[in-house]
């Protein structure tokens, strides 16, 4: 029996609210920005639980898994402003899709030329979720599939952080290949691979706004709502396995459809993060650490040679499409990566122009990923 049993309410929550906070805390570090807060907070409710300080399995898990996650995902698709995007995103658009597809048509081409395990189809549909979008589309894609096994969860996400280490590795060394930069000659990168740091003026960026509880309140209510209609349309259509996918199109139709609205929300972006953070405490803390070291490789194999053939299959496509190198470099840091990484890669390299477009392609990536991770699933089955 663990330390902290699952009947005690208040004390497994002080937990769970103690490990998501720490992942924040982490994220203002070098070393928790290489790692990840999600990853952290796996691991350490993993040891938690592993020495018996907290459960294996309690109601409350449930509960964050069943109310926080479907509260969490409209929540942060609230600034997807797809219109904007696609109007701001400029020719990076085509080099974002392109990523998009090549690293699902990667996965899938892996997955049936190998065996990855009875778990196979769920994981490489949650990996190429993730890899398009962002853990927050991991989380979708894997409710979306039902991919529910605590061990196979947290040895896909350990995956996940593995693939996206040796990705970077990959991607950063591309700028300094020849071949590549004669394949997609850049206007920010020299014949001879010397950074030309484009220097098109950025508009600064906008200041954060206040505080306001109205705001936050208002976003957490709308949440709720798309998430109680979700329920009202996936019960009724007896499809509860598409709830996610249905409150992911519900929270982009607001986010579209009732801008003036959206616009007065206040973090809930942020919010909507911890309520994940806290739903990543829950799945370490479930997880068998022994079992994980067993089950852990065969995905790891599967999403690094994913990232390999991704590298080579980009390269084709990029001189085939006359994409500019480094417009592809952040598009597909975008859509491996995420939004952040894009704009900081972009910014660290002076190419100030493609700091925002790198941000919008990785927004929208979260928008279509979870649709595009559930039918690789589909696909394999």
């Amino acid at each position: 029996m663990s330390l902290i049993t699952a009947d005690t309410t208040f004390q497994l929550a002080g937990a769970l609210l103690v490990l998501a906070t720490f992942g924040f805390w982490a994220e203002t570090k070098q070393l928790g920005r290489k790692v990840s807060g999600p990853l952290i907070i796996l691991f350490l409710g993993l040891v938690l639980s592993n020495i018996n300080l907290i459960p294996h399995s309690a109601p409350m898990y449930d509960t964050v898994s069943g109310l926080l996650v479907p509260l969490a995902i409209p929540m942060l698709l609230f600034r997807a402003d797809l219109q904007m995007v696609l109007r701001e995103i400029g020719p990076m658009f085509k080099a974002f899709v392109a990523s998009a597809i090549v690293i699902a048509v990667s996965i899938i081409i892996l997955c049936l030329l190998f065996d990855f395990g009875p778990f196979e189809a769920k994981v490489a549909g949650a990996l190429a979720g993730s890899y398009i979008g962002g853990s927050l589309n991991f989380v979708a894609t894997a409710q979306a599939v039902e991919l529910t096994d605590p061990n196979h969860y947290v040895a896909a996400l350990t995956a996940d952080t593995i693939g996206a280490v040796f990705f970077l590795a990959l991607l950063m060394m591309l700028p300094a290949l020849s071949w590549a930069r004669k394949a997609m000659p850049s206007k920010y990168i020299s014949a001879n691979g010397d950074n030309l740091g484009a220097t098109i003026t950025q508009s600064e960026k906008a200041e954060a706004a206040p505080f306001d509880l109205l705001g936050l309140g208002a976003s957490i209510t709308i949440s709720m709502i798309i998430c109680a209609v979700g329920g009202l349309i996936t019960g009724f259509f007896n499809a509860d396995n598409y709830f996610i996918l249905v409150i992911t199109v519900l929270a982009l139709a607001v986010a579209n459809l009732a801008k003036p609205m959206v616009k007065r929300f206040n973090s809930e972006f942020e919010v909507g993060t911890f309520f994940m953070y806290i739903f990543f405490a829950t799945i370490g803390a479930s997880a068998n650490l022994t079992t994980i070291a067993g089950i852990a490789m065969p995905y790891v194999v599967l999403i690094c040679a994913a990232v390999l053939l991704f590298i080579l299959l980009i390269l084709v496509v990029g001189k085939l499409l006359k994409l500019d190198l480094a417009e592809l470099l952040i598009a597909a840091n975008a859509c491996i990566l995420g939004p952040a990484t894009a704009a900081a890669m972009a910014a660290g390299q002076k190419w100030n122009d493609l700091v925002t477009p790198g941000m919008l392609a990785g927004i929208l990536g979260y928008s279509f990923a979870t649709f595009i991770g559930v039918a690789v699933t589909k696909f394999l089955i």
